[in-house]
């Protein structure tokens, strides 16, 4: 076996075989969205509106005509059951009536009207439904939501350290784009700077010591986490783990910040409820209104009072907490995040969906074993993926030495030939709220087909 991932030197060379037929039968099938690709260089950095769609991909990219249901198709007509679900933010599904609807009647109305309108206090009653948390604030994508609760735990604490942990995903933001190579932190992408923002610290998931480390110091304004680990494949919470940091936070005066940009769609009520812990702010958005851009952060009672008392004037006459954009909080995107949450997201949904994880995790682990292949499916509520060893992971190291990219790249190109949109690298498939059990049978069935191929 290989020395990172569960795949022989035998395995290795078919995959290699494969990928290369299946890139050139990709690109047989794209003919338009080649032409497309090309022409949009002109106008567009790597031909696309936005780099992640050029960078997500070892394709070129497909250019999509439109989408209904669980389903897409690109321009040339080919149609794709969607696994990949636009990382959370279509879980929805595309095209739902119902959702078309209300985007159609707040059109009617003004889409944007910088005050409020009454459709937000309905996805302020969702929310606390679902997370236990009274008061809640709005942005447009979860980046800027957890940008906005850092800046609130600075003024609650008075403080500016971070705790992060190895593995995580915050956004694009400059203070949370760092991860720790061992002696110092170093950031993650080009332009971020190259000096970390001061107390910022990071951690390995799981390892409640060594935040407590952290936390002891005092200088710790939040912790920020992902209740379960989804940008580096699945790492679940150790029993006792979010509790006991939970408790730290308490203890060391530092606000615990839970980020269910991801999770929410896991379960209902996702992790916070799943693992029953009490955070002080929780952050989300993806998909949470259909697809149209939103952001979320709910907080206590306590720390929503202290919000509400430092709000700025537009002339800085009065000094406030940096909260609030021209979009944020828009009427469009809280009238289709009140029906999504309150019609479309019920738990009743949401245990579908779940049904329809556990069918494709179960299938996962039963196609691997039934080649020998020593393999495990990753497993919370509707999210599965795959782990190339025998034991699931605890840490992001352990999740990354479980992934392979020769895998991953060319299961998703096989697969996308075959009319499965497979998931992101760092992640795995995932059922939508419109997907069905047949979608579940044709993805596995061509999982059988790649896997056969892969061990021949």
């Amino acid at each position: 076996m290989d020395a990172t991932a569960g795949l022989t030197h035998r395995h290795r060379d078919n995959l290699q075989r494969i990928r290369q037929r299946e890139d050139a039968g990709f690109r047989s099938r794209v003919p338009k969205s080649l032409a497309l690709g090309s022409k949009a260089r002109q106008v567009m950095p790597a031909g696309v509106p936005m780099a992640w769609m050029a960078g997500f991909y070892r394709t070129p990219a497909l250019w999509v005509a439109g989408g209904t249901g669980a389903n897409f198709t690109d321009v040339d007509g080919n149609r794709y059951i969607d696994f990949n679900v636009c990382d959370m933010s279509s879980i929805l599904g595309y095209a739902h009536p119902r959702l078309t609807e209300a985007i159609s009647a707040q059109a009617a109305r003004g889409v944007q009207l910088f005050l409020p309108s009454e459709s937000a206090m309905g996805v302020c009653e969702q929310l606390r439904l679902r997370f236990g948390l009274p008061q809640w604030q709005f942005t447009i994508s979860a980046s800027t939501a957890n940008a906005e609760a850092l800046r609130v735990a600075r003024v609650a604490t008075g403080r500016q350290g971070v705790l992060m942990f190895a593995g995580k995903y915050h956004g694009q933001l400059d203070e949370t784009l760092w991860s720790s190579d061992g002696a110092r932190l170093v950031p993650e992408e080009l332009g971020v700077g190259a000096t970390p923002p001061p107390d910022q610290a990071i951690v390995d998931f799981n390892d409640l010591e060594a935040a407590e480390r952290v936390l002891r110091q005092g200088r710790t304004a939040a912790v920020l986490i992902e209740g379960v680990l989804t940008n580096c494949g699945t790492v679940l919470p150790e029993p006792g783990f979010l509790g006991g940091l939970r408790e730290a936070c308490r203890r060391h005066g530092a606000l615990f910040i839970m980020d269910e940009t991801h999770t929410q769609f896991d379960l209902y009520g996702g992790a916070v409820a799943h693992y029953a812990v009490t955070p002080d702010i929780v952050t989300g958005g993806k998909g949470i209104a259909g697809g149209i851009p939103i952001g979320v952060y709910g907080m206590t009672g306590e720390i929503g009072a202290l919000v509400g008392s430092n709000v700025a004037d537009e002339l800085g006459n009065v000094e406030g907490i940096a909260l609030g954009g021209t979009l944020f909080g828009n009427a469009l995107s809280l009238a289709c995040a009140e029906v999504v949450l309150t019609e479309l997201m019920r738990p009743a949904d949401y245990d579908r969906m779940v049904a329809l994880g556990g069918r494709l995790a179960d299938g996962i682990e039963s196609a691997a074993r039934g080649r020998g292949l020593d393999w495990r499916a990753h497993r919370f509520g509707a999210r599965t993926g795959y782990c190339l060893r025998p034991e699931l992971p605890r840490t992001a190291r352990e999740a990354h030495i479980s992934l392979d990219p020769l895998f991953t790249d060319t299961r998703r190109v096989f697969f996308a030939n075959r009319g499965v949109w497979d998931a992101i690298s760092s992640s795995g498939p995932h059922p939508g709220f419109a997907h069905e059990d047949r979608d579940v049978d044709a993805y596995l069935g061509v999982l059988d087909d790649f896997l056969d191929e892969m061990c021949s």
